[in-house]
């Protein structure tokens, strides 16, 4: 008798592990299937400009990050002479201003910071500078303006999703975050076994 009821046992247990390694199985087939459905989604967009000319369209990046670099670099010299002329004033005003009257004072200031910051403005490395930021500020919008018209068709025409695929992409997104918390909830159940 005893016998018997342990090959019950052990059958109902193995009928158990095969419906829950079944249900595994199924929940990882849906998982795959939704993300193939996503990714298929990802082909709308400028993802597929990419995947046009990568060549072309990887150069263009990368003249794109160099002319960012040249610029943050002439960004950071004009900031840094900007702040160097305002210490050096800072430190004029307080060197003179040694217990005088608030009238003084003020024209002090007024005139230290004026006289400082007209010698850094007409001097000839702030000019260069100044004209290299604003060269590079133009060649920067110049290179967003090449990069939105080599992709213009592909900004207008396939960015723009429809409710329907939207709909699609939040349901795919909905789907695939439901059964991703059915797998974890079915990896801690095997776990606590």
């Amino acid at each position: 008798m005893q016998l018997e009821n342990n090959n019950i046992g052990e059958e109902k247990n193995s009928k158990n592990t095969l419906s829950e390694e079944a249900g595994l199985q199924s929940v990882f087939e849906n998982f795959i299937k939704q993300l193939t459905e996503l990714n298929s989604l990802t082909t709308l967009g400028p993802f597929t400009s990419l995947m046009n000319d990568p060549n072309l369209n990887l150069n263009t990046l990368k003249e794109h990050g160099n002319l960012l670099l040249r610029y943050q670099s002439f960004l950071n010299l004009y900031f840094s002479r900007m702040i160097n002329a305002y210490l050096l004033a800072v430190n004029k005003v307080s060197s003179a201003i040694d217990e005088k009257n608030p009238d003084d004072i003020r024209k002090i200031i007024i005139n230290t910071f004026e006289d400082v910051f007209s010698s850094m403005l007409q001097s000839t490395d702030f000019s260069i500078n100044y004209n290299n930021l604003l060269n590079s500020s133009i060649d920067v919008i110049k290179s967003y303006q090449k990069i939105y018209d080599s992709n213009a068709v592909l900004f207008r025409s396939q960015q723009q999703l429809s409710k329907e695929e939207k709909d699609l992409l939040f349901y795919n997104l909905y789907e695939i975050k439901k059964i991703s918390l059915e797998i974890k909830k079915k990896l801690n159940e095997k776990k606590n076994e």
